[in-house]
């Protein structure tokens, strides 16, 4: 029994290290100097020693995880003397705010709008929600562009901001959130006097604060990492996010690519870390049904 019992913990260990060991990967790489890097792996294949290469595998390379000479030279290059990174570093900011600050605002009135106001049509509108949140990024990339053309917003940052303000994920969990709400609270509270409006912003959008947290983890990483809006709505080259940045800079220096690595990481393990409560918390208040 007890053997039986291990198993399942050593299965979820093993599983956990297999992930975390890209994340272990790319930081002991990022402090590598480029040529060291190179000399690792960078090791050409060629008829003198295929053979080699066949024979011994993955051998082949000295792959390890401890640098061998430790060397801080690729940050300092890629934030002094890279003007071009720390350029895309604030575009991938100056995209992810106005969403997450607009999905604040938008996401609980909608969904308070959807679950506790009677008006026709609002469930076929709800489904249609759900609809367009299972639909792959690029299906709606091409309505968006002929909408961006009418607005006269293409080749700039709204072209790619409004559609995610009214990404349907946030209004999905918290209308599940909405529908554990007790309703006998609504009802005092219009009872007493106060009217749709006075209700939300007193008694509903305090009780949301968990999933909305939830909500923005989510929409961080989805929006932090866009790659395909950014392509198809910006020309310039120094408009570009970080996520797009990234393509380029493996043309590179191999130790700095390591560097940008680490940098367009560190603000999603942070944004999951002061988050990662709040997500547990959100994702179960919105599923279960009282």
């Amino acid at each position: 029994m007890r053997r039986i019992k291990i198993l399942p913990s050593f299965l979820i260990v093993l599983a956990g290290v297999l992930a975390l060991f890209p994340v272990l990967y790319l930081f002991a790489n990022s402090f590598m100097s480029g040529a060291e890097i190179l000399s690792r792996y960078g090791r050409e294949i060629t008829e003198a020693n295929a053979g080699d290469f066949s024979s011994h595998g993955i051998h082949f390379v000295r792959f390890g995880l401890i640098p061998e000479q430790p060397s801080l030279e690729q940050y300092r290059l890629l934030l002094f003397h890279s003007p071009g990174y720390l350029r895309m570093f604030w575009n991938s900011v100056l995209l992810v705010a106005p969403v997450l600050a607009g999905q604040c605002i938008l996401a609980p009135m909608a969904a308070y709008g959807l679950e506790n106001i009677r008006w026709k049509y609002k469930e076929a509108l709800y489904f249609a929600y759900i609809i367009v949140m299972l639909m792959p990024t690029q299906i709606t990339l091409v309505p968006n562009f002929v909408v961006a053309g009418w607005l006269n917003i293409r080749e700039s940052y709204l072209a790619i901001i409004l559609p995610a303000m009214f990404h349907p994920l946030g209004v999905f969990l918290l209308r599940q959130q909405l529908k554990n709400f007790p309703k006998e609270c609504m009802e005092a509270a219009f009872l007493d006097g106060a009217g749709p409006w006075q209700a939300y912003r007193s008694i509903v959008r305090p009780n949301l604060t968990s999933v909305v947290a939830a909500m923005l983890v989510l929409l961080f990483a989805d929006n932090w990492n866009i790659i395909d809006q950014a392509v198809v709505f910006l020309k310039e080259l120094y408009d570009y996010p970080l996520s797009v940045y990234l393509g380029q800079a493996v043309q590179g220096d191999p130790g700095t690519f390591f560097a940008v690595s680490v940098f367009y990481l560190i603000p999603s393990l942070l944004v999951f870390l002061l988050g990662q409560d709040y997500l547990t918390e959100g994702i179960a208040l919105s599923s279960v049904k009282a």
